[in-house]
């Protein structure tokens, strides 16, 4: 079963993304800190799928997207970006950063149940 980590401050959002993966055939891990999460793949974690908010304390999403690529098992993990930010050049960095999508908060639960789907395409 894919492995799909949740990254984000906001307990709202995490319960928000569980109700959308409860159904799907995937494993899920949520983390409200960036920094255990990367930790926890420096130990030998490998997911299949990430998924991040940008605006987080200690650790953004940018700054974990840049920490993970230099982990030889996650250097081409797809990333998803979910966050509330719009701005055209944040998109740009992202992608720069070898992100593979990104979806605005609030986010319709299909289109997050959408995109998960593609990327680990899943039946």
């Amino acid at each position: 079963m894919p492995l799909v980590i949740f990254v984000d401050d906001s307990e709202t959002a995490l319960a928000s993304t569980r109700m959308v993966t409860n159904s799907m055939p995937i494993e899920v891990k949520q983390y409200t800190e960036a920094t255990v999460a990367l930790s926890e793949i420096q130990a030998g974690m490998i997911p299949d799928l990430i998924i991040t908010d940008l605006n987080m304390p200690v650790m953004n999403g940018f700054e974990f997207l840049e920490a993970l690529r230099k982990v030889p098992s996650t250097t081409r993990t797809p990333c998803l970006m979910l966050t509330t930010e719009t701005k055209a050049e944040l998109k740009q960095k992202g992608k720069a950063l070898g992100l593979t999508g990104w979806i605005v908060k609030p986010f319709n639960p299909a289109q997050l149940k959408q995109a998960i789907t593609r990327v680990l395409r899943l039946a």
